[in-house]
């Protein structure tokens, strides 16, 4: 028996006792090896959102080109070990669909331009912060499409896509974190991310659920004419109570 079949052996075994103990075990879908399998060709990944970095996509397009947006002057102090070797752009500026000027709530990875309705406490700081289309953002800069697009906003993401229409009919794939419940005040409805995705010629091609709660996702959508929603096109190992692993799509 090769090692990489003992391998696989030994995790239905683990997993198959851990489904009778009552845990349901299934892949790791936010992580590069999951997300290579869809073969995304881009030449140039915006990440709107960057707090600390987004590692996984960067291990993915370590040879692409990188746009990083967001307002905080210490991004890039906090990102420095994650975007190292990489060949990025800072652009220092919140991203939504007008241009003007919000008020940030300073949270670490939670800092939002919403008014909290999930959290009692008030913020301990604000910053006024200037904000842009994306569209604009990214005017005569010479980016190369396809693109790649993250956002996580923290109830500003439908806001961020409204200002990137252009952007959008150049990008093969969005990731982007998306309440399920009503997080913020006057934030958007799950739906109604969807259907301005579907207005803009996306579909929803897979669904991260957060690990210690149900109040958001993550969610992959991809170009309704695009291969990467054909059945199949990335299979998946789920493991069921006995043990035996499926593909599903």
């Amino acid at each position: 028996m090769t090692k990489g079949k003992l391998f696989n052996r030994v995790l239905r075994s683990a997993a198959s006792m851990l489904t009778r103990q009552g845990f349901h075990v299934s892949e790791e879908r936010y992580s590069a090896a999951y997300l290579k399998r869809y073969g995304f060709d881009i030449n140039t990944f915006i990440d709107v959102g960057v707090y600390q970095g987004s590692p996984v996509f960067y291990e993915l397009f370590k040879d692409k080109k990188f746009v990083l947006v967001d307002p905080q002057p210490d991004t890039m102090e906090k990102a420095a070990d994650s975007v190292k070797g990489l060949n990025f752009d800072y652009i220092q500026s919140g991203a939504g669909s007008a241009k003007g000027v919000a008020t940030l709530s300073l949270e670490g990875p939670s800092s939002s331009l919403m008014k909290r309705r999930d959290w009692k406490r008030q913020p301990e700081k604000t910053v006024e912060i200037q904000i842009s289309p994306l569209d604009e953002l990214l005017e005569n800069k010479g980016y190369k499409g396809p693109f790649g697009l993250k956002v996580d906003t923290e109830g500003f993401d439908l806001d961020v896509l409204k200002g990137a229409e252009k952007t959008l009919r150049e990008t093969q794939f969005v990731f982007t974190e998306a309440s399920l419940r009503r997080r913020f005040e006057g934030s958007y409805r799950f739906s109604e991310l969807v259907a301005y995705m579907a207005e803009q010629g996306f579909e929803v091609a897979d669904v991260i659920p957060h690990r210690s709660h149900n109040r958001l996702v993550d969610v992959l959508f991809v170009r309704s004419d695009s291969s990467y929603l054909e059945p199949n096109a990335v299979p998946v190992r789920m493991v069921g109570s006995s043990g035996k692993t499926n593909n599903q799509s």
